[in-house]
């Protein structure tokens, strides 16, 4: 799977599949082939790290393709039943 790496001043690089990593005690360690690491980035130098599909890794997973979100959705249940309560009495 790619990957993107966000560092800690906002700088954004992409890696492909070719490339193996690992995070260990904080330490963000790269290279071509697994355990052996030719880059190590520092816990305080790197933010983020987000990993994408592969397409056909995609295509093998069940289920549907329908993103589904949340937002503007309330997770309090009766939030609606507080709303119509909100008037004086």
């Amino acid at each position: 799977m790619g990957f993107k790496l966000t560092y800690s001043d906002g700088q954004a690089d992409d890696y492909d599949n070719s490339t193996q990593w690992a995070v260990e005690d904080g330490v963000l360690k790269m290279g071509r082939e697994a355990g052996k690491w030719t880059v190590l980035v520092s816990p305080s130098h790197w933010a983020t790290i987000e990993v994408s599909q592969d397409e056909d890794a995609s295509k093998d997973q069940p289920g549907d393709d329908k993103e589904e979100s949340d937002e503007g959705k309330s997770t309090d249940r009766d939030h609606d039943e507080d709303d119509d309560h909100d008037e004086d009495h």
